[in-house]
């Protein structure tokens, strides 16, 4: 369990880093994940407001390793839920909601909002690979990719997908 976080550069509608919105996206393993502002001259919070982005109530509100990513007209908050760092006993998994603002109003794919316990499952354990999670994403020539973590028999790898959001929401290729 871990109080994984990554800081955010909101960008304006041009593509450009506008300088104005550092946002960090931060979480606890019980408490939900958490975005605060930061000056962008400095780094250091810029306001003592805590919005909530996330929250769970089952598995005691397994929720953390927040990223925020924007594609298109949405920003996705991916989040790890359940338990990590359990070898093969592992049950992580990733779950993503969206909005069309950085800051808050993230839904998933029904609806619900991630306040109330939403989360589009984008993946989770099948065939060998146990507990993915602790994920993060970047831009490369093929379009998104999704990195994180995963479990097998023989130990714990790294794995990298490419992410297909032709629909509006994530999915592994």
């Amino acid at each position: 369990m871990s109080c994984q976080s990554a800081i955010f550069f909101a960008k304006s509608s041009t593509g450009q880093p506008d300088g104005s919105n550092w946002l960090l996206s931060l979480g606890s393993f019980w408490t939900g994940i958490k975005e605060m502002s930061l000056s962008s001259s400095t780094g250091k919070l810029s306001s003592n407001t805590v919005t909530a982005l996330a929250q769970r109530t089952a598995n005691n509100g397994a929720i953390e390793a927040s990223v925020i990513f924007k594609n298109g007209n949405f920003y996705y908050l991916f989040t790890s839920w359940d338990n990590c760092c359990q070898g093969v006993n592992s049950t992580y998994n990733i779950r993503v909601g969206r909005s069309t603002k950085a800051t808050g109003g993230f839904v998933d794919q029904a609806g619900v909002a991630l306040t109330s316990g939403g989360g589009t499952l984008v993946l989770g354990s099948h065939d060998k690979i146990i507990g993915p999670g602790g994920q993060d994403l970047m831009v490369d020539n093929d379009g998104p990719i999704l990195v994180y973590h995963y479990y097998t028999p023989s130990g714990s790898f790294l794995g990298i997908n490419r992410l297909d959001f032709s629909s509006g929401w994530p999915v592994v290729v």
